[in-house]
């Protein structure tokens, strides 16, 4: 028993590990290959295993290529990538890569997602780390159960995308950027630097860790007034090891590309269009150059805006509120309650925990930064965006477990456990999962859309569905007729207006129509399925998939 007393921090931290490691392993197992993951998991093969970064440059290639590092245990056939293929084509090449090649679909995404579930569990931990060092160890378990039985964090943290992996390592780099303030030595220098490159090669969102890396620096020379030797040695050091990493990890990724470029290789429009003739200059600059070609995509796609929806309305150019929308409507509401009453005490009751000034500008400044970003943007698409300010949340949160009130306290750890009932009730469909404020799972489609709501996650329920009553064929509107053909069922693309459906003006076809969440609310131009949708749904699959059974229905006008 005094064993088990001494030892309870660490068996309840691997508990909540194994609980929440179940619950992604399973969730991920039920859902197919969404959207996004198409394009990162071919792409991050052909990185890694062939060389090749035609695809995907509008990201960095580390976790691309983590996915396709897994996906190797797969075993897969891979496609040759057509001579008249440009980056344009990576969805096509996406297709070929998991749907036209003779793959096992499941057991690709399987591994192609392994790793990033781990990252999750790392953040898991490290969430736990910093709440415990500032707040204590009761503070560090309601941290790490928060991160833990977070929808959020769970929707995204078994998917093989950019967005677990950057809020893990932006985390990470605050995490370092605190220990070197702390301690200003070679050694935090040199963790410093690992933990910017890892950021940098993650996402360009991450990009947002630059100006608080300078600051804080900053912050550390005018405070404290190290030696200057000493200062100036670490901090090249901690501009080099980003500088060689990036280097090295483009050059891995596109090694191939390297050796079959042109004899005059001419740079990107930031790098001013120059010319590069000699073999060096074009090793030593290409793999930076290519970096700076992704941040234009990045840039440019910016500029131009994303369909995007809110609250009924559709969009191209983004609203300055979105994403403190999203987070109203997707946070659980026992996060959103526990947020404001830390808010409330911090500010108001000035019960303020032990700390050094600096652990809280670093604890504060990093995420209302992303999120003051991410509010000018203009790509509008998913809480997932914004996923690096929630682990911040959770640690500011677990300040509360401090409070002396027994009453209080109670009262916060009874909201924690609601919070992991609601997880454990929203299992499996994360990604669908919106608070009561939004109306739940069925009535988030009144509010948002895209990968906060439909990603494509739900072929494999609706492939269950389907044989459960024996649906050979389905009019389908949803993100590709692929995903039904990986099920069995033959897709044919919805007619686009009642006067183009089998059954004449007015009437449906006579068959079985589907229509996702997605394409539901951001319809494709001049698409007009009002005569299907004046009947209501017969089902809903996974909460984003649309099902009519007008074969049951014949005499419907």
């Amino acid at each position: 028993m005094d064993y088990l007393k001494q030892n309870f921090e660490k068996f309840a931290l691997v508990f909540i590990l194994l609980i929440s490691l179940t619950l992604m392993i399973f969730s991920s197992a039920s859902d197919s290959l969404t959207v996004d993951e198409k394009v990162h998991i071919s792409a991050g093969y052909l990185h890694t295993w062939k060389g090749n970064y035609l695809f995907n440059s509008e990201h960095p290639p580390l976790l691309n290529d983590l996915a396709g590092f897994f996906a190797r245990a797969a075993k897969p056939n891979v496609p040759a990538v057509p001579a008249n293929f440009t980056g344009g084509d990576q969805w096509e090449y996406g297709d070929m890569f998991f749907y036209l090649s003779g793959n096992n679909i499941d057991k690709l995404i399987f591994w192609a997602r392994l790793p990033f579930i781990f990252l999750t569990l790392g953040l898991i931990y490290l969430v736990f780390l910093w709440a415990k060092t500032l707040f204590g160890a009761k503070a560090g378990l309601v941290a790490a159960t928060l991160t833990a039985f977070s929808p959020n964090i769970l929707a995204h943290g078994r998917l093989a995308t950019t967005d677990i992996g950057v809020t893990f390592f932006f985390l990470l780099t605050c995490w370092a950027i605190r220990k070197y303030y702390l301690k200003p030595n070679v050694k935090n220098a040199v963790f410093l630097g690992l933990a910017v490159a890892l950021v940098l090669l993650s996402k360009f969102s991450g990009l947002v860790i630059l100006p608080i890396v300078f600051l804080s620096l900053m912050l550390l020379w005018f405070l404290k007034k190290p030696k200057f030797t000493t200062s100036l040695g670490q901090f090249l050091l901690i501009l080099a090891i980003p500088l060689v990493l990036v280097w090295g990890t483009y050059a891995f990724s596109m090694r191939s590309d390297l050796i079959s470029l042109p004899p005059v290789y001419i740079t990107s429009k930031i790098l001013g269009y120059k010319n590069l003739s000699s073999p060096l200059s074009k090793w030593l600059i290409v793999p930076y150059d290519k970096a700076i070609q992704g941040f234009e995509i990045l840039s440019d796609h910016n500029t131009s805006g994303h369909w995007a929806y809110l609250n009924g309305e559709v969009g191209y150019n983004g609203w300055w509120y979105y994403f403190p929308l999203v987070m109203l409507y997707k946070l659980p509401l026992t996060e959103i309650i526990l947020l404001a009453l830390t808010i409330f005490i911090f500010w108001k009751v000035k019960l303020r925990p032990p700390g050094s000034w600096f652990d809280y500008f670093i604890l504060f400044f990093p995420p209302l930064l992303f999120l003051a970003i991410s509010m000018i943007g203009r790509i509008d698409i998913g809480i997932r965006h914004i996923l690096p300010i929630l682990p911040f949340f959770y640690i500011f949160i677990s300040s509360l477990a401090n409070f002396k009130n027994k009453i209080f306290q109670k009262l916060i750890f009874v909201l924690v456990g609601i919070e992991v009932i609601i997880c454990i009730l929203a299992f499996p469909n994360y990604l669908t999962y919106f608070n009561q404020i939004a109306g739940g799972a069925k009535g988030g489609i009144k509010h948002l859309s895209d990968s906060n709501l439909d990603w494509n996650q739900n072929m494999k329920r609706f492939g269950i569905y389907a044989k459960e009553n024996n649906i050979k064929k389905v009019y389908e509107l949803c993100w590709d007729g692929y995903s039904f053909s990986a099920q069995g069922v033959q897709a044919e693309i919805l007619p686009a207006s009642p006067d183009a459906s089998q059954g004449g003006p007015n009437s449906p076809v006579k068959g079985v129509v589907v229509i996702c969440a997605q394409q539901m609310v951001v319809p494709p131009d001049d698409f007009d399925f009002g005569w299907v949708t004046k009947h209501p749904p017969d089902t809903v699959v996974g909460n984003a998939m649309y099902v009519w059974r007008f074969d049951k229905m014949p005499d419907i006008n």
